[in-house]
């Protein structure tokens, strides 16, 4: 997938906007901050260690005669020795200081680049491609509907709401769910999905709760991971199609609906994706939810200095352009579903 002519001609003119570049120096001072504070600590360390090693040469070297005892070596003497044990104490000063509000800090810059990068760098990107879009970065995806299309996790993590303002009400997010747990060496997140979670109204006739999620097999054991398996009053069903069911498990709650629903157009269309993608979905009589596991954030900022060095603006036009593109697929598969139009 690539930009058109068109859309190059935006996007190269909107990253030489004045409003553009304030922002993006901004967040690489974000992300340079860590770095500027380690070159303070190393600073400080050096100058003390002149400070010892000029103060002992010169005492070594008067002691020895090399050097004649006088007023001015000695004046040099005693400077050196207040400067080392100035920077001595404003070392430990720092460290400490450091250490009290150090992750606080780190906290507040890691939301505030966020909210920098999505507000000041993503929305122009993605309104330069689809106008009418906005993104929300005062909510989420409601956090409970979430969790019935992905892996069980301890914690989700969303970015802010990419919205197409369509009659579909189009709606995607970047989600990262993991676990922590505990190792010999520590504490450590187990990731379970990251990838885009996309959501549309449920303009359809599927009624009830119907949930699809991939699987996987080791000889003849079939794991669907941390995927959530039937609802309430709901029962696990296969289709009369081997592929589909290999790779997937369904779940639903109204199983005439469902099976009205899964035509050969809709079982195809989920074979198709088996190599592509680890896609799993979930719908209510309101709304429909689809996950794209493909181990890629496309919203999200850069998190360190080489990430701000390899960013480039036509890529990440071209990830949000290709998550659009994706929901567009799977819309349309729906809608060319006979029966569900």
């Amino acid at each position: 997938m690539d930009l058109s002519s068109e859309e190059k001609k935006k996007i190269n003119s909107l990253r030489r906007t004045a409003q553009f570049q304030r922002s993006w120096k901004a967040i690489r001072n974000i992300l340079t901050w860590k770095e500027r504070v380690q070159n303070y600590f190393v600073r400080n360390m050096f100058l003390l260690l002149f400070c010892f090693l000029g103060g002992s040469s010169l005492m070594l070297l008067t002691d020895e005669g090399i050097l004649p005892r006088s007023e001015f070596i000695d004046a040099l003497m005693m400077l050196l020795v207040r400067l080392g044990i100035f920077f001595l104490a404003l070392h430990i000063f720092s460290v400490l200081l450091y250490n009290l509000i150090g992750p606080g800090w780190e906290a507040k810059q890691k939301a505030k680049l966020r909210k920098l990068y999505e507000s000041d760098i993503l929305a122009p990107i993605l309104q330069a491609l689809y106008p009418s879009s906005e993104i929300d970065m005062e909510h989420d995806i409601a956090p409970n509907q979430v969790k019935e299309v992905v892996p069980k996790s301890e914690y989700y993590i969303q970015s802010g709401i990419l919205e197409l303002n369509d009659e579909r009400d189009l709606k995607t997010v970047d989600l990262y769910a993991y676990n922590v747990e505990k190792g010999n060496k520590g504490y450590y997140d187990v990731t379970h999905f990251l990838g885009q979670v996309y959501s549309i109204k449920n303009t359809f006739s599927l009624k009830g709760e119907l949930r699809i999620v991939p699987t996987e097999h080791f000889l003849l054991f079939e794991n669907q991971g941390y995927y959530p398996g039937t609802m309430q009053d709901g029962k696990k069903i296969d289709v009369e199609d081997i592929q589909h069911n290999e790779h997937y498990n369904i779940y639903c709650t109204n199983e005439q609906s469902t099976r009205k629903f899964l035509t050969p157009t809709v079982i195809e269309w989920f074979n198709s994706m088996t190599s592509r993608h680890k896609l799993s979905f979930y719908s209510n009589e309101s709304r429909i939810y689809f996950a794209d596991c493909n181990n890629q954030s496309f919203f999200a900022a850069p998190q360190h200095k080489k990430s701000l060095q390899a960013w480039r603006i036509e890529e990440t036009a071209i990830q949000l352009k290709y998550a659009f593109y994706f929901a567009n697929e799977v819309t349309e598969m729906l809608h060319k579903n006979e029966g569900f139009s």
